[in-house]
């Protein structure tokens, strides 16, 4: 019996490159279908209410708001649930951060070719982050600066909330670990690793894994915690 994989839906919004684009052979990117493009960021939002695709691609020269407006819009309630942005960019500073800020799940950069793009989109419908290597350069310098950050009261008790189990599972996709390779680790379900990636999410107050393992690296949770002392009765 065959087993047929529905396409992974994509809008796309601003300028990509030609094969990302309605009415193209379905060859050109294979399990991948364009629903429609347009150059507006309002129409942007308003075809993902309509449409509900899987993934938004939002790409450069976007006209009536900044990409990483559109990004929030797509991926925060009243949006439909499970949208994903991927911003294509030029990645700079500014670009790249308020992208991820504002809950985009990947960065291209904005001159990649059609097969980088299209694995970046099939990374990102399946729940996992992509950064292009100049924007996680940028993370990284940005995450780990010459000078050790400032304490973070807030973020330390945002954390203190966290189950061992979910730090456990945070601290594991913050070391690259997609859900199938935590399952696997921790000897649990890739349902059970997906609802613990969901509720630190929201404990954590991010709305992307791309902001969980940076929030997961500047709270310096990539280890798990250790285990609580035994409690002796006498």
């Amino acid at each position: 019996m065959t087993t047929v994989t529905r396409a992974i839906r994509v809008l796309v919004c601003g300028r990509t490159t030609e094969p990302l684009r309605p009415g193209r052979p379905g060859s050109a990117l294979p399990g991948i279908e364009v629903v429609a493009a347009v150059g507006s960021g309002v129409e942007g939002v308003r075809l993902t209410h309509a449409l509900c695709p899987d993934v938004v691609l939002v790409g450069p020269h976007l006209t009536g708001m900044a990409g990483a407006e559109l990004v929030r819009r797509v991926t925060r309630p009243p949006a439909p649930a499970g949208v994903r942005a991927l911003m294509l960019t030029a990645a700079t500073d500014d670009e790249v951060l308020a992208a991820l800020n504002s809950g985009a799940s990947g960065i291209v950069e904005s001159d990649a070719g059609p097969d980088v793009v299209a694995a970046a989109i099939r990374t990102v419908a399946r729940g996992e982050a992509y950064l292009a290597p100049s924007a996680a350069r940028l993370v990284l310098d940005t995450l780990f600066p010459l000078e050790p950050p400032r304490r973070d009261a807030a973020l330390e008790e945002l954390i203190a909330d966290l189950t061992p189990r979910e730090r456990e599972v945070v601290s594991l996709a913050a070391l690259g670990l997609d859900n199938k390779a935590i399952s696997q680790r921790l000897t649990v379900s890739h349902l059970t690793v997906k609802t613990h990636i969901s509720r630190a999410m929201v404990k954590l107050d991010v709305r992307s894994r791309a902001q969980l393992v940076a929030t997961a690296h500047r709270g310096r949770i990539t280890t798990p915690a250790p285990p609580a002392p035994p409690q002796w009765r006498g």
